[in-house]
């Protein structure tokens, strides 16, 4: 079993989203992120040596900017907050990961001379990296990330091509919003990285259709694939023209429509919180996802939290149980303790 970091043992309900803090904590990080992704950026190739050295990457073969961010030290010991201090505008950690990125993608290009490729697509925990990390090992370089923007998948095929590579793979997995939502959330829990709501919305809605505009290029300089996921994580896999056929026969809702299911169905969740301990989801998370719904259901999001962590509470102290499920103080659990002083710093959770 993977030991707990000092994050992870934090009690679920006392942590606290990066944008719950204080603006000096808030600067604090940033500027934390920036120096550090500097740093990296300066040794790039020292850099992409210690990320071919990390678990899951395929030998730094797959090309994952989410595992290129765990690069950096102060990501690490709070990646909710790390993840979200990277998505705002006010740092500059984002601009430097994004040149060790290409620096990544044209080595790992580089390293399989003209070898086989494959990308994976689709919206945000559909089970892209899974299946990645599944057969991966099939292929030269692997390329994972939604590639819904059509001028991006586009740049990535002629990117591809000019190395040298003739045969590529293009996989879709497409899994429903609601499934997703649970699958990203389950994900928080691990990796501490959400996804906001209306960048999955996005991301969902758009994966047809840039998928169906590859079109014209299947053939023998593209195979692609369709992987439906169910809610297990199985797949169907239809290839070629018939995964062509099957993305267009499927319902295929715009982006509003996504949205408005993501928002229901986390709004579903926080209205009618299980009983099961290990099934709550942390606070920082949560409050994350609040500032991305709608603004018109912020305010019941935000009533609907606050009963949310309520009710844990009340059924916590009545089970003698934290709400991450084991007894406060324990070795699994060290109560609110530390947890009450993880809104100080970035850097005590």
């Amino acid at each position: 079993m993977t030991p707990q970091t000092p994050w992870q043992k934090v009690a679920w309900h006392e942590r606290r989203s990066y944008w719950e803090l204080e603006e000096a904590d808030r600067s604090g990080l940033r500027e934390a992120l920036s120096i550090e992704a500097a740093a990296l950026a300066r040794h790039a190739d020292r850099a992409l040596e210690d990320y071919a050295n990390c678990p899951g990457t395929l030998d730094g073969q797959l090309v994952n900017g989410d595992m290129l961010a765990t690069l950096l030290p102060s990501l690490r010991r709070n990646p909710t907050r790390g993840y979200e201090a990277l998505e705002d505008p006010a740092g500059r950690a984002a601009v430097h990961l994004n040149f060790l990125g290409k620096r990544l993608r044209d080595r790992a290009l580089a390293q399989i001379r003209g070898g086989r490729v494959i990308i994976f697509m689709g919206g945000q925990a559909s089970g892209k990296t899974t299946s990645a990390l599944a057969l991966g090992p099939a292929f030269g370089a692997v390329f994972d990330a939604p590639h819904t923007d059509p001028e991006g998948v586009a740049f990535l095929l002629g990117r591809i091509h000019r190395a040298g590579c003739r045969e590529v793979h293009l996989a879709y997995t497409d899994r429903g919003p609601e499934d997703s939502l649970k699958a990203m959330l389950a994900r928080s829990e691990r990796e501490g990285r959400y996804v906001p709501l209306d960048r999955m919305a996005r991301a969902h809605a758009w994966a047809p259709h840039t998928f169906l505009g590859l079109t014209p290029r299947v053939g023998r300089s593209l195979q692609v694939y369709h992987a439906q996921m169910d809610e297990a994580g199985s797949a169907h896999i239809t290839e070629g023209r018939d995964a062509l056929g099957s993305v267009r026969e499927r319902d295929k809702p715009d982006e509003s429509a996504v949205a408005y299911r993501l928002q229901t169905a986390y709004l579903s969740l926080l209205r009618n919180p299980t009983h099961d301990p290990q099934a709550w989801y942390p606070r920082d998370v949560l409050a994350g996802l609040n500032r991305s719904l709608d603004a018109w259901r912020r305010g019941e999001a935000d009533h609907l939290l606050r009963r949310f962590f309520k009710v844990m509470a009340e059924r916590s102290a009545q089970a003698g149980q934290s709400p991450r499920g084991a007894p406060a103080g324990s070795e699994e659990d060290p109560g609110p303790g530390l947890g009450a002083r993880s809104h100080l710093s970035h850097g005590e959770s």
